[in-house]
């Protein structure tokens, strides 16, 4: 019995009430409980009934996971025991159990391999289920959940604390055919379960205007944890709940009492919004909710993929995510964040980083897409067939916000004596970078263009590589305060870097006088992760990230101070994006802010009721206040010094305030004209270098 593929495969582990000694019997009782043509559908909205009438003591939400795990299927409103769940009945064979289990729910047969190799303890199952299968699991809970069947099946033992695979499970293991996230081909396009009626009429009504006009899914909340489905779980109670009807006070108790996380009345109707965001609810009066046609064939269909097309067809940029991860060069999370704005026609600015990642963890607890890292993910083989399924809207490139302009001549970043600074431009570089991370045949690769993107970024150094040695230095700040940094890069085709060791790293900068290493790679698994994060003399920096702060040092450069989180060894490689991030949204803010000054003082300028157009500052915090600007005193000041400074010249200061002297068009010019005379210069001091100067005059 083959099992499907590991994206299609659940996640969650069915469970039965009671104790465990009495599952296999309460088993056999449900299937012949919902054998019968007396079975009655479970109502919906209702709590479980001990014994009840063709529930087996479970609600219907407990006997989809059933569904999930290949022991039951639907007909219409009712369930009922699959084929195979009715051979075991008949033949009783509890291989034959674990071989169902194992063919539908992820980490049943794998959890068997890994036993059949030397006893282990649930911890070490979960490391196990972590880092070699993508499992986003917190704590032991849903190998428990495994282990408690595969011991009242009799194929594991549990004694001194730790699990053993036993004669019958070493027999049965024989007739798996395991799987995992690397052991599914990339290329394979896997097939898709056919669309639910409501869900495909959805699908079909979806033309151009129809994929305009979704909604911008801007602020979603799905309550409920990532492990063991526990997102697809939460979506579908609270539908349910909404069947037929149910109020807003309701909902918002429902809520409170069903999700820990979710104990504040803001944080529930934020759950509520996020539902009728996705389009499974919708209002029916002033104060009733309804479950949507397409989300009742989805609770009755029970497909996570018909889940997934009436999310695509209800907010924007959730199907065209599935475009954008198969890119040759795999974004980051926040890459991502920043290609939203090209989806969005109703919007005008990009999605938060938490939006796209509430879309990701929909988009893997449905098996679309797996997580290589901490920012990036792949999409499956049954996403890519999703994908081209889909009436999907293209990217509007005019909306990307690409800086416009002549950039030719700009400072390239090049290591000093490397000549004139004519290189390639900074989307090369992090192009070449992304490519050479996951060429595994060609290590040097990724090592030089990791010391070209570190110097572009204001980083000079070197290339050194070789056996025992560091594979680059640099140098990070000028004069007494500068610090010498070890370069070290991990390939891996795969997109996460595994068993590699991290012994030598300290010896190789002690080699070269550095302080800290800089260990750059396209991702890495959660040990290698952790022990990196864990060493206070290393930097992991994956080569997304890297490549994105190259790629908008052009739009969005960062001082150095500002790019000093991206190399300190201090940082986890999580704390190390979100600060990087910090900075880019106060550049931003700084860049508005200053637009936002000429404007408000040209108006000033033009009013002809204002004599000399000056504004003290009080008067510009003011009129600021009202476009919606919440800045300290000193930013403000700042900015205005900088705009009434002779270099740029567009505002002038005096004991009256300031006054606008030139248009902001004419301000824009001459903030961008800085650039081009630095780059200028730099040619000259190139040009005017003596040969083997030091070209200090």
């Amino acid at each position: 019995m083959s099992p499907l593929t590991w994206e299609m495969r659940a996640t969650g582990m069915p469970l039965l009430p009671g104790p465990r000694d009495g599952w296999i019997a309460g088993l056999d009782g449900l299937i012949a409980e919902l054998s019968g043509e007396g079975s009655v559908p479970v109502p919906r909205g209702e709590p479980p009934v001990p014994g009840g009438a063709g529930a087996g003591g479970l609600d219907r939400h407990q006997l989809q996971r059933f569904v999930r795990a290949g022991l039951l299927r639907r007909e219409g409103a009712a369930f009922r025991p699959s084929a195979a769940a009715l051979e075991w009945r008949r033949g009783g064979e509890p291989g034959l159990l674990v071989e169902i289990l194992h063919r539908h729910v992820r980490f049943v047969g794998e959890l068997m391999a890994a036993l059949a190799d030397g006893p282990r303890t649930h911890e070490q199952l979960l490391d196990l289920a972590r880092e070699r299968f993508d499992l986003p699991w917190e704590t032991p809970g849903p190998v428990r959940d495994r282990t408690a069947w595969l011991a009242v099946t009799r194929m594991v033992d549990l004694f001194g604390g730790r699990l053993h695979l036993t004669d019958a499970g070493r027999e049965v293991l024989g007739r798996l055919v395991l799987g995992g996230p690397e052991a599914d081909d990339a290329e394979a396009v896997a097939p898709l379960p056919p669309t639910v009626g409501a869900v495909a009429e959805l699908l079909g009504s979806l033309d151009g205007a129809a994929l305009r006009a979704r909604a911008d899914g801007a602020n979603l909340y799905v309550p409920g944890g990532s492990a063991n489905g526990g997102r697809l779980d939460a979506l579908e109670v609270l539908t349910e709940a909404a069947s037929p009807s149910v109020t807003d006070a309701d909902f918002v108790r429902l809520v409170q009492e069903t999700f820990p996380n979710a104990r504040t009345s803001a944080t529930a109707r934020t759950a509520k919004d996020t539902l009728k965001a996705l389009g499974l609810i919708e209002r029916t009066s002033s104060e009733t909710w309804s479950a949507t046609p397409a989300a009742l064939g989805w609770l009755e269909s029970g497909e996570p993929l018909d889940l997934a097309r009436i999310v695509h067809a209800s907010i924007a940029f959730f199907g065209e995510l599935l475009g954008e991860l198969d890119r040759a060069i795999r974004p980051t999370s926040g890459a991502l964040a920043e290609r939203s704005a090209r989806y969005l026609p109703n919007r005008g600015k990009p999605l938060t980083r938490s939006a796209v990642n509430t879309r990701l963890s929909l988009l893997e607890a449905c098996g679309l897409v797996t997580r290589l890292s901490q920012t990036t993910y792949r999409t499956t083989p049954l996403g890519r067939a999703f994908r081209d399924s889909l009436p999907c809207l293209g990217a509007d490139d005019a909306a990307s916000g690409a800086p416009v302009g002549d950039r030719a001549g700009e400072p390239q970043g090049a290591s000093p004596g490397t000549g004139p600074r004519s290189g390639p431009l900074g989307a090369d570089i992090a192009a070449e970078l992304e490519d050479a991370a996951r060429d595994s045949a060609n290590h040097r690769r990724l090592e030089r263009a990791a010391v070209v993107a570190l110097g572009y970024l204001g980083l000079p150094g070197e290339h050194v590589g070789g056996s025992g040695a560091a594979d680059g230095r640099v140098r990070f700040g000028v004069g007494a305060e500068s610090r010498l940094l070890a370069v070290e890069a991990k390939t891996a085709a795969t997109g996460r870097v595994v068993d590699q060791s991290l012994f030598g790293l300290a010896e190789h900068r002690a080699d070269m006088g550095a302080e800290a290493t800089l260990l750059i790679g396209p991702g890495f698994e959660r040990r290698m992760l952790k022990e990196a994060d864990d060493d206070p003399a290393i930097a992991v920096i994956e080569t997304g990230l890297l490549a994105e702060v190259v790629r908008r040092q052009e739009q969005t450069p960062l001082t150095p101070a500002q790019l000093a989180p991206l190399f300190d060894p201090r940082l986890r490689a999580a704390e190390r994006e979100d600060a990087i991030r910090g900075c880019w949204e106060a550049q931003e803010i700084r860049g508005q802010l200053e637009y936002a000054l000429v404007d408000i003082l040209n108006v000033e300028a033009e009013d002809p009721l204002e004599e000399g157009g000056w504004l003290d500052l009080t008067s510009v915090r003011r009129e600021l206040r009202t476009r919606g600007y919440r800045v300290e005193e000193t930013e403000v000041v700042a900015a205005l010094e900088f705009l009434a400074s002779a270099r740029v010249g567009v505002l002038q200061g005096s004991g009256r305030g300031y006054r606008c002297t030139a248009g902001v068009h004419t301000a824009g010019q001459r903030i961008r004209a800085l650039g081009h005379q630095w780059a200028a210069a730099a040619e000259l001091h190139h040009r005017n270098r003596p040969a083997g100067g030091t070209g200090r005059a």
